[in-house]
């Protein structure tokens, strides 16, 4: 049988806890998480949400980037036995209501004050909401409501106590719109990482918001499940200058993020000098098996892109256009397609 989400961060955490399971780019660097760090915050939120009155099967809500509290926010979720759904960040007010009301969500986790006032906005028609946890307070130290916590003092309300148990046929997460079990939840994970072949230590750079099953699955809980750190970015404004730095060996991106990459190289290509560009344009024709391709050109456009170790490269469902895939593979990136 499977592990649980929940169950595989537990056995990791008792096998080799000092080691890291994540990383934030925060004020220029990369701050890491072991696995200790990780099985305790999941622990504690668990804890929070059950003195909250929060039930097994009960849903809760993350409207947030994606980011290490996200993270520790839907795995307190699924330790507490409940139902997690991340809601994508851009969201407006209108579709955050209908997502809470249409889940009967009783906690919303928002990230800042601008996810906030998007939940205060709809609070009144989301009768089982109970409590908004709010994960960063800045721009927010005078707030003070008495159906919202700070991230901070919602743990501390915890109630300690063993987590509860967590059957396979419990429902654990909302994926693509469907409600699943903790068993589907892994067997979809099982299925990512045959897909995908993972390696122990592998490197990945977390670019797509929670509500992407891409980064759910693919990402974040295959991450989980395989031993790959996931590194999270600083701010979404801050992916390019993150990928340059961190140089993942894994990495699973949407085909717009893809298209825009291609769009940034040829762009620069195109307004380089005559000799440049004929140079490029060659050496992409050439691909990276030519050793004088690579020297010359290949070499340092990976560098440029932060694809220096890139070994999986993967994208949901379908490929981007031809002429990205093409110029990828010159690269020597072969773009994998994934189901969801």
């Amino acid at each position: 049988m499977e592990l649980t989400i929940p169950a595989l961060v537990s056995q990791r955490a008792a096998a080799n806890g000092s080691a890291v399971v994540l990383r934030k780019k925060d004020r220029g660097l990369w701050k890491a998480v072991t696995w200790s760090d990780l099985d305790s915050r999941r622990r504690a939120i668990a804890q929070a949400l059950k003195a909250a009155d929060f039930r097994v099967g009960d849903v809760a809500c993350i409207l947030s980037e994606t980011t290490p509290d996200a993270v520790y926010a839907d795995l307190g979720i699924l330790t507490a036995g409940g139902v997690s759904l991340a809601l994508h960040p851009e969201a407006e007010a209108g579709q955050v209501g209908a997502a809470l009301r249409e889940t009967a969500c009783r906690v919303l986790f928002v990230e800042n004050e601008e996810q906030l006032d998007k939940a205060l906005t709809v609070r009144e028609s989301c009768p089982a909401l109970v409590r908004i946890v709010i994960l960063d307070m800045k721009g927010l130290r005078e707030f003070s409501d008495p159906g919202c916590a700070s991230f901070k003092a919602f743990i501390e309300r915890g109630v300690p106590g063993e987590p509860v148990a967590i059957r396979p046929d419990q429902p654990a997460a909302i994926v693509g719109g469907a409600i699943r079990t903790h068993a589907e939840v892994s067997a979809m994970v099982t299925a990512a990482t045959q897909q995908l072949n993972p390696r122990e230590g592998d490197e990945r750079l977390a670019v797509l918001p929670m509500s992407d099953p891409l980064e759910r699955i693919h990402g974040l809980y295959l991450a989980l499940s395989t031993g790959v750190v996931s590194n999270y970015l600083e701010s979404p404004e801050t992916a390019r200058e993150n990928l340059q730095q961190l140089k993942p060996t894994f990495f699973g991106a949407d085909i717009e993020a893809w298209t825009r990459l291609h769009a940034r190289i040829s762009g620069a290509a195109a307004a380089a000098t005559g000799l440049q560009r004929m140079l490029y344009n060659w050496a992409i024709g050439a691909g990276h098996g030519n050793p004088l391709a690579n020297a010359l050109v290949l070499r340092a456009v990976r560098r440029e892109l932060g694809m220096q170790r890139l070994r999986v490269a993967y994208v949901a469902n379908a490929k981007p256009p031809a002429a990205v895939t093409d110029w990828a593979a010159a690269l020597g990136v072969s773009i994998q397609s994934v189901t969801t």
